[in-house]
């Protein structure tokens, strides 16, 4: 085990101190009223190790104060300790001091902050170096708990609980399971899960259990209220039969209704078919009458109509000589114009010539693009259209140029053309004059003789000679006749009256659907009683699950308690004046976890001062067996100890004494006050 021993301790100006060196035996006491620095020294010690004080706290008052409560200023705050590791003698100092600056020009230095400076066996260093040093000695941790008798129930329970875990190393469920059949059957169910998780789990299946066993007498009279009055279904279903058995009967009584009436829809649709013919056949004898009668007309108007024909030849001869002088004389007119007008077109045509041929072969950018999505030709093709453009440019130069010559060549033989025109179109003016003379002559002559025709001769009228045609047809009225007794007879056809029968078997339809209707209870109690037996049934499977999970619940209450009991035994087995409370019972019966101090049954919170010193030492002691670790416990309040129990730790007794108005020591080694 390794032991830190604490020989000398000195304090310069640290906490109102301004120079104490203590030394230090096996066992020291320091004595003194109430102020006068005895926690100080143990603030001193935790200072130099760790920087903090017995509490743990970084920010608390180093410096020394003047009797107005300002720190003294440009003094050195320092803590001194030669202690011995397993023998080996250590100095190690810490000293906290301000920082002056005197800036160039000023005539007085500022205050620049505070720095800490550091020493190993009187070597400087840094304070990750020294603090790696510390720690190299004693975690920080575990020295808390070794060096106040009050440290470790000032933990939180949960803390406390897992420091005696660790000291025991703990005791695993299977530990525990082995050899008890009803533990290792609970062990097996843990599969991918902890007994804690596995016990909600169970806790939660009952509850949801024991909720929907709770349901199930609501569901039950639920299913009861909404299940249909039971009837004689029987009786019902007899009912049934003779309505179906009625409506079959009908059913056939209109078959043979039905079958009735399409025997008389087929007579009338022959009926309807040999007048549709027969009307066919009269239309067919009025068309031929009326093509005779047309040809009669024909033939009583041919003279008229030979008269009349000569009359419109003869006006149609006039009009068309008439319309042929007029054109002569406009194309005489013409003729004379165009001899101008060709005249005029050669002198405009040279002109043009001339133009034309003057022209020079331009390119057209938007020509090397495509139509339709306008993007660019490609270089080459750029190139081809170019060669390609002028070509066509050239040959269409050299066609227009001779298409202007040919039309200079044809405007001049127009010209002479059409001078010869003129000397024959006034001779044909002339004798056509004399024809129009004539041919006025000739209609007055054909009007006289048509109008003596027409007095001559009465004709009749298409619709008066076809009636005459047909009153001599007696196959037209014959044809006549019989459609008419077919009419007659289709409007004295009578259908067969299925109405009474359709009433009757839509009253036997209604019964029938009531009565199936009323079946349909007969299924629905069936399946309301069905649906009542799976809920009993429900009901007990869940009764049974509930049992099953209970038992699952006993048997970890069991395991807890003998795990508990394990536990604890385990851990309070490795100390004399102090037991252990893991686990707290409930109203319920269940344990749940904790952590508590007894001394002789009492809480550690409910116990005398000199208890609770003795009961620290006691945990002191079993923590530095188990951290193989020792050093100075310093006991506060240690006058209200008379017996202190036996310790391996080096003590430091805090000792109130009302006569001592500053610090005293007593040790084998003197303490030295200066």
């Amino acid at each position: 085990m390794k032991t830190i021993f604490l020989k000398k301790l000195t304090l310069v100006n640290f906490k109102g101190i301004r120079n104490l060196t203590i030394k230090f035996g096996k066992e020291t006491g320091i004595y003194g009223a109430n102020g006068t620095g005895k926690t100080t020294v143990f603030d001193a010690f935790c200072f130099i190790l760790f920087g903090k004080d017995s509490t743990d706290r970084t920010n608390f008052e180093i410096k020394t104060l003047d009797p107005l409560n300002n720190p003294i200023p440009k003094i050195d705050h320092e803590v001194e300790a030669l202690i011995t590791v397993d023998g080996e003698e250590i100095n190690i100092k810490r000293t906290f001091r301000e920082k002056w600056v005197k800036k160039r020009g000023a005539l007085e230095s500022e205050f620049g902050g505070n720095e800490t400076l550091y020493y190993w066996n009187d070597v400087p260093m840094t304070l990750r170096d020294y603090t790696a040093k510390i720690s190299n000695l004693v975690d920080e941790s575990v020295f808390k708990l070794i060096t106040s008798p009050t440290a470790f129930n000032s933990l939180k329970w949960q803390d406390q609980r897992q420091v005696l875990i660790d000291i025991t190393g703990g005791v695993t469920d299977y530990d525990v399971a082995k050899g008890n059949p009803d533990f290792e059957k609970l062990m097996s169910k843990l599969t991918n899960k902890s007994l804690e998780e596995y016990q909600k789990q169970i806790a939660s299946s009952i509850r949801k259990a024991k909720d929907e066993i709770k349901m199930i007498p609501t569901r039950i009279d639920e299913v009861q209220r909404n299940k249909p009055e039971a009837i004689d279904f029987t009786e019902v279903r007899r009912d049934l039969a003779a309505n179906e058995k009625e409506l079959a009967s009908l059913e056939n009584q209109i078959s043979d209704k039905v079958a009735a009436q399409q025997e008389i829809l087929n007579r009338r649709q022959d009926k309807q078919q040999e007048i549709y013919s027969l009307k066919s056949d009269l239309q067919k004898i009025e068309f031929e009458a009326r093509q005779e009668a047309q040809r009669h007309i024909q033939k009583e108007s041919s003279a008229v109509d030979n008269l009349t024909k000569q009359l419109s030849d003869s006006r149609d001869s006039l009009q068309k000589s008439e319309r042929t002088l007029a054109q002569l004389k406009a194309v005489l007119k013409n003729e004379q114009g165009d001899i101008e007008l060709y005249e005029q077109k050669n002198d405009h045509i040279r002109a043009e010539w001339n133009k034309r041929n003057a022209d020079e072969f331009k390119m057209d950018e938007n020509a090397c693009k495509c139509p339709t999505c306008e993007r660019a030709f490609d270089a080459e093709d750029v190139e081809a259209k170019k060669k390609e453009f002028f070509a066509n440019f050239q040959k269409a130069k050299m066609q227009d140029l001779e298409e202007l010559s040919k039309k200079g060549k044809r405007n001049k033989e127009k010209i002479e053309a059409a001078k010869q025109e003129v000397e024959t179109l006034i001779g044909r003016i002339s004798k056509g004059e004399a024809l129009i003379e004539n041919l006025n002559s000739e209609v007055d002559n054909i009007k006289t003789q048509l109008e003596a025709e027409k007095n001559r001769t009465e004709v009749k009228s298409q619709a008066e000679i076809v009636e005459e045609i047909l009153e001599k047809n007696a196959g037209y009225w014959t044809i006549q006749t019989r459609i008419g007794e077919l009419e007659e007879a289709l409007k004295n056809e009578e259908g067969v009256d299925m109405q009474d029968l359709k009433e009757k078997k839509a009253k036997y339809l209604e019964a029938i659907s009531q009565i199936k209707s009323r079946l349909q209870a007969e299924e629905q109690i069936k399946q309301a009683d069905k649906r009542i037996a799976d809920l009993q049934k429900e009901e007990s499977d869940l009764a049974q699950q509930i049992a099953d999970y209970e038992r699952d619940q006993f048997t970890i209450e069991q395991f807890i308690k003998a795990k508990i009991d394990k536990l604890e035994g385990m851990i309070n087995e490795r100390f004399r004046f102090v037991n252990f409370k893991l686990f707290e019972t409930q109203v319920n019966g269940g344990e749940v976890p904790t952590c508590k101090a007894l001394i002789n049954g009492v809480p550690f919170s409910d116990a005398n001062t000199a208890s609770k010193i003795n009961a620290g030492i006691d945990i002191i002691n079993t923590l530095c067996d188990h951290y193989r670790v020792s050093a100075p416990i310093f006991i506060d309040n240690r006058e209200s100890v008379v017996d202190l129990i036996d310790s391996q730790s080096q003590i430091i007794n805090l000792i109130v004494s009302g006569g001592d108005k500053k610090l005293r020591v007593e040790a084998p080694e003197l303490a030295e006050a200066v």
